[in-house]
């Protein structure tokens, strides 16, 4: 029932988009009108949100870093591995090995193992996934859904512009100040509250809906999104290994800690892609790997919530 708690609400959302795309209740430019207002105003403020409310300290500096690093070796690791994925859908295989989907997947079932005292673990991991996710990482993609090469002055330049990006920086800013924690200890704290929570709140539904809208089960996507998944799987594990290593040395060995890391590198790719994306194959085929993918997280979550008890 827990695991049901969890996942329920993720597959009705991303069924929802199925069936609104089969019956014809969205078209085509209203998802991408959803995606805009996704990309350019609610997750922005979620982003900076949740990175100015979030505690740092040495440690989680350190732990930032490490993720950091290992969230730019398995994006580059993706590039040298896209010859084990054929087809066309090789270009996405970097995005599809690396970064991780935190709020809809790793935030609820570590809060399931851990509760939801000890979220700030897995949420120090996840400020690495925001920084690399909306700069490098979806400057990268949009470079690659226009069909052009890599462009190192391009990607800065997009960077900086991007409202995410812009909200991952901001957020830090105000998480380092403590200004917006502050605020919510004044009597203007509240009003801060409403008005962050009206532009938020929906943000998780609209972006299950696109996935589901985007999703095609169908016998051509099967062999591609296995094979990816078992590639992001491999890597992740060698990955996790590192970053548990890592850990342990600089840090010191925690079961809460190991446990953030285990259930957070177990989650898919970021479901925040599709809002980015505009090619409608790609698209097909990101959602329906992401949706498969969540299998594996939930199996890994048995296998750690039987493992502690």
């Amino acid at each position: 029932m827990d695991i049901l708690q969890i996942v329920m609400p993720v597959l009705v959302m991303i069924i929802l988009g199925m069936l609104c795309r089969k019956w014809k209740i969205l078209t085509g430019e209203g998802v991408a009108n959803m995606k805009v207002l996704v990309t350019n105003v609610m997750l922005p403020v979620a982003i900076f949100h949740a990175l100015a409310t979030a505690e740092y300290n040495k440690e989680t500096g350190i732990l930032i870093l490490i993720m950091l690093i290992m969230l730019v070796v398995s994006f580059s690791l993706g590039f040298v591995l896209k010859p084990f994925l054929k087809g066309k859908y090789q270009r996405y295989l970097p995005f599809m090995v690396s970064v991780y989907e935190g709020g809809l997947m790793a935030y609820p079932l570590y809060t399931s193992l851990c509760g939801s005292e000890n979220l700030s673990h897995v949420a120090v991991l996840d400020i690495a996934g925001l920084l690399f996710g909306f700069s490098i990482y979806m400057g990268m993609l949009g470079q690659v859904e226009d069909g052009g090469k890599i462009d190192v002055k391009k990607l800065f330049s997009s960077a900086i512009r991007t409202p995410a990006f812009i909200a991952s920086v901001l957020g830090i800013i105000a998480g380092l100040s403590k200004i917006i924690i502050i605020l919510l200890d004044s009597p203007f704290g509240g009003v801060y509250q409403s008005v962050e929570n009206i532009l938020t709140t929906s943000v998780t539904a609209i972006i299950l809906l696109v996935v589901g809208y985007s999703m095609e089960l169908n016998a051509n996507l099967l062999k591609p999104c296995i094979t990816t998944i078992l590639i992001r799987m491999i890597l992740q594990g060698v990955m996790m290994a590192g970053v548990l290593f890592a850990v342990h040395s600089l840090v010191g060995d925690s079961q809460i800690v190991n446990l953030a890391i285990i259930t957070y590198m177990s989650s898919p790719a970021t479901f925040s892609m599709q809002t980015f994306m505009k090619d409608e194959e790609g698209s097909a085929y990101v959602s329906t790997t992401n949706s498969m993918y969540c299998l594996v997280s939930i199996l890994v979550y048995i296998i750690l919530a039987v493992t502690i008890c």
